[in-house]
């Protein structure tokens, strides 16, 4: 395995504009790989990840664009065709975005300029983008996290020396507070954020590729940071998600390219982990979701292709399907759910962006292009 798709992974992780925090840490990264040795290379991440949410009837995705840019596309279920947005232009974005709801208005965050975090909000039905800078230069080093709860939207982000930090605000266009989750060192990808209506939960990957969790309920100061799993188990940055049944559960790529699941009942001391699928199938940051009384996976596998995974909620087995095959998947996907199935979007060859859709109960993937190539940066 050639040590430097660690560093791609963790420079598409961190930001692209954090090539300096990568280099910090890929002696960690070329330690792993002397330890997993004898594995084929993997796959380089080319594009950076889209963010998908649904809002009423649409489906909405957010992704980096050409030359720094960042573009929105939005179509309504069950509508042919998909409608293209400009939310800002060339130098704007530097990272993956993250996207959330509030009500009627779609919030996305990134990575801006010179090491900066900026939030760019829109009004369903409303034209125009509006955008405020989060944090200043020199304060992100990661593709952000956001979510929302009962105080807002809440935002974390890797900070200067591999920090943790956080950020929260009433409104899109409210102050935005800031706090210090985890100091430098403590976190080397990016983070994954979920929340409940009155705690916060935040997870990335730890020093010697560990996995650790912080959470903090609203109100109270200070957060408690817990270890999930020790060194030698996590290689992407993880993602996280609530249950309807007070379950914490998180997914990231594991040792020798596996996948991992780990779930705890909120409240509780321990943490239980799962493996969902064997060496040499995960090849990217995994993307999860839960609906329809089922937690759903879908990640990068071998030879550029997309994987999906699923179990009933409270069950013992993970289901394998193939979504798409060889020579289509070029990014961490991004997934949701909607009332009637599951939809998942990621960068395609050439720099395409392309979404896929089923039933809930179905076996067949419907695939569709949302933009051509040159579309995703």
């Amino acid at each position: 395995m050639d040590p430097t798709h660690h560093l791609r992974l963790l420079t598409t992780a961190l930001g692209r504009g954090s090539l300096r925090q990568a280099a910090q840490i890929i002696a960690l990264s070329a330690v792993a790989v002397a330890a997993l040795g004898g594995l084929a290379a993997a796959p380089a991440v080319a594009s950076t990840a889209p963010s998908m949410i649904t809002t009423g009837n649409d489906t909405e995705i957010a992704v980096q664009g050409p030359s720094h840019s960042l573009h929105f596309y939005w179509a309504v279920n069950g509508v042919p065709g998909w409608n293209p947005e400009k939310v800002a232009g060339a130098g704007t974005t530097f990272s993956a975005p993250a996207m959330t709801n509030n009500g009627d208005t779609v919030d996305i965050a990134v990575e801006g300029p010179n090491n900066s975090l900026v939030l760019y909000w829109a009004t369903d039905g409303v034209p125009g983008w509006h955008h405020k800078r989060v944090a200043g230069v020199g304060t992100t080093y990661s593709a952000p996290a956001i979510t929302t709860n009962s105080i807002g939207i809440v935002i974390a982000a890797t900070g200067p020396g591999l920090s943790l930090d956080f950020y929260w605000a009433a409104s899109a266009s409210a102050g935005w507070h800031a706090e210090g989750v985890a100091g430098a060192g403590t976190t080397y990808s990016a983070p994954a954020i979920t929340a409940t209506s009155n705690a916060v939960f935040i997870t990335a990957a730890g020093p010697k590729h560990s996995l650790d969790f912080y959470w903090a309920v609203d109100g109270v100061p200070g957060w408690n940071p817990e270890q999930i799993a020790g060194p030698g188990t996590t290689y992407s940055a993880p993602s996280m998600t609530t249950t309807v049944s007070n379950l914490v559960i998180i997914a990231a790529e594991g040792a020798a390219h596996t996948l991992q699941f780990y779930w705890q009942v909120i409240g509780d001391a321990a943490w239980n982990l799962e493996q969902v699928a064997l060496p040499g199938t995960t090849y990217t940051a995994p993307s999860m979701t839960s609906g329809n009384n089922l937690v759903i996976i879908a990640a990068e596998g071998p030879g550029h292709s997309l994987q999906f995974y699923q179990q009933t909620l409270g069950g013992a087995a993970w289901n394998p399907e193939q979504v798409t095959g060889t020579s289509t998947s070029y990014s961490a996907p991004s997934m949701t759910t909607n009332s009637a199935g599951i939809t998942i979007a990621a960068a395609g060859p050439g720099g395409s962006l392309d979404f896929y859709w089923q039933l809930f109960g179905a076996a067949t993937w419907n695939p569709e292009q949302v933009a051509g190539p040159g579309s995703v940066g």
